[in-house]
């Protein structure tokens, strides 16, 4: 028989619980972290002057809006450590509804399939305002789950929304790069090198998978003091989980560098990092439009050109040969 989860009032969670050292903001989450589902995180977030919102759409047919509110709420408890820790104003996230535009806020969009080629989930900015989009059914047709799959290793939706929202509020112009000591560089996303980890976060009766990441001696090539990301597994400045990788530029060239046990879907994943760390800006997108499926582009094909064929030369014949059949042309 299990034990009885012991739940957390958000009443109990006092804002200066969140101004101490990142350091200290490593907990163990071999047990999940309880909310009760009665209960809004961090309901003083709704009065702190400094807090700043990030608004979530679900323009997804596969996407229950229940589900989407476990993620928030799952996630508003992890955002207070995140902010504190890369000393950025503190964020919450909230659920709107798809006819509000969200004018100069950052907003997130939950869309069914990809609008880039290679994309399970982006972040960008346009018109000075950054956004992310979340694509929930390619993730699903990934083998990822909604919350949380059977093991640590399936990719969820709201690790993959977790991780764009960490992101966009630590690289919000999509343009910032770390150096290594090798003189190399790396784009400032605090998720990638911890791609394949999942910190679970127990809302209710439900296990939400958010995403882990990494902590400011992460990006410091002479730190040597740990911790290097949340959940403690990193062991020295720009290493790379198992399941993790980076965007690694050498020379003015790009490419991938994996963990040992990155999957097909981590590396479908880079794919679309690399592309935002090449091109950081894209047309503005309306996030209540409707978003088509990326068709393969047309192929141009030339049409063979002419070629002349001499008329055959007159020949005698004696007696009229039978009709030749017609080629047949597939």
């Amino acid at each position: 028989m299990g034990l009885e989860p012991t739940w957390i009032s958000p009443f109990d969670l006092k804002p200066n619980a969140y101004t101490i050292s990142p350091r200290a903001c490593v907990m163990d989450f071999s047990t999940p972290i309880h909310i009760h589902p009665s209960l809004n995180p961090f309901p003083y977030l709704e009065h702190m002057s400094n807090t700043q919102t990030i608004y979530c759409f679900n323009n997804s047919t596969v996407l229950k809006t229940s589900d989407m509110a476990l993620m928030i709420a799952a996630l508003n408890t992890q955002l207070p450590a995140f902010c504190n820790a890369w000393n950025r104003p503190q964020y919450t996230c909230v659920a709107a509804p798809t006819t509000m535009r969200p004018g100069n806020y950052m907003y997130c969009n939950f869309l069914d399939t990809a609008d880039m080629q290679g994309a399970l989930a982006y972040h960008t900015e346009s018109a000075n305002v950054p956004f992310s989009r979340v694509f929930v059914k390619t993730i699903l047709s990934y083998g990822g789950a909604i919350q949380m799959g059977a093991t640590a290793s399936v990719p969820t939706v709201a690790q993959a929304f977790s991780h764009e929202i960490y992101e966009m509020i630590g690289n919000q112009n999509v343009n910032v790069w770390w150096q290594r000591s090798d003189g190399n560089l790396v784009p400032a996303e605090v998720t990638d090198p911890v791609q394949g980890a999942i910190v679970p976060v127990k809302v209710g009766s439900v296990t939400v998978g958010l995403s882990d990441y990494v902590l400011p001696n992460w990006a410091d090539p002479q730190a040597t003091a740990r911790p290097f990301n949340f959940l403690n597994t990193l062991t020295k400045p720009f290493q790379i989980a198992k399941g993790g990788y980076v965007v690694l530029m050498r020379g003015g060239s790009m490419s991938y560098v994996f963990g040992s046990d990155a999957t097909p879907y981590i590396k479908y994943k880079a794919d679309i990092s690399a592309k935002d760390a090449a091109t950081a800006l894209c047309p503005f997108i309306d996030p209540n439009a409707p978003v088509a499926p990326v068709a393969p582009a047309p192929v141009a094909v030339a049409a063979p050109a002419p070629v002349a064929v001499a008329a055959p030369a007159p020949v005698a014949v004696a007696s009229a040969a039978p009709p030749m059949a017609e080629p047949v042309v597939e």
